[in-house]
C-alpha cells in the first residue's frame, strides 16, 4: 500500500512538472509579438517611411532537461519578437539564429536581432 501511495505521488509531481512549465507565454506575449514583423535589411533605406532604431534584441530557446518542451528556432524567433516588442518596436532585422552547445540546455537556439521602430513619414 506505501508503495502504491508513493508511485501516485512520484506519478502526480512528474505531471505537474510538464504541465507547468516555467516558459509558458502568456496571451499578452502572444499579442504584442503578433505586432511586430521580420524585415529585411535593405528595407531601412526605404523613402516612403521612418526607422527609428531600438536596439539589439536576442530570443533564446533552452530545453533545460529530458522533460522540458524541446527548443526550437521558431519559439526563439518568437521570443525574438517579442523583446522587440517590449523595447517599443515594430519591426525587427533578423541578423542570426544559432544552435550553440550550452552546458545548462540540453538543446539551446539563439536568434539576434535589431529592433527598429517602423512609421510612416508625416
Amino acid at each position: 500500500m506505501r508503495i502504491k501511495v508513493i508511485t501516485v505521488a512520484i506519478a502526480g509531481m512528474l505531471l505537474a512538472a510538464c504541465s507547468s512549465t516555467p516558459d509558458s507565454l502568456t496571451e499578452q506575449q502572444l499579442q504584442r509579438a503578433a505586432t511586430v514583423q521580420f524585415i529585411k535589411p535593405y528595407e531601412l533605406s526605404r523613402t516612403d517611411v521612418e526607422f527609428i532604431s531600438r536596439g539589439e534584441v536576442v530570443g533564446e530557446s533552452c530545453q533545460g532537461n529530458f522533460m522540458a518542451p524541446e527548443a526550437t528556432q521558431e519559439r526563439a524567433l518568437l521570443e525574438l519578437k517579442i523583446a522587440a516588442a517590449e523595447l517599443g518596436a515594430n519591426a525587427v532585422v533578423l541578423q542570426s539564429c544559432q544552435q550553440p552547445t550550452a552546458s545548462a540546455c540540453k538543446k539551446l537556439w539563439i536568434c539576434t536581432g535589431t529592433a527598429h521602430d517602423m512609421q510612416p513619414l508625416q
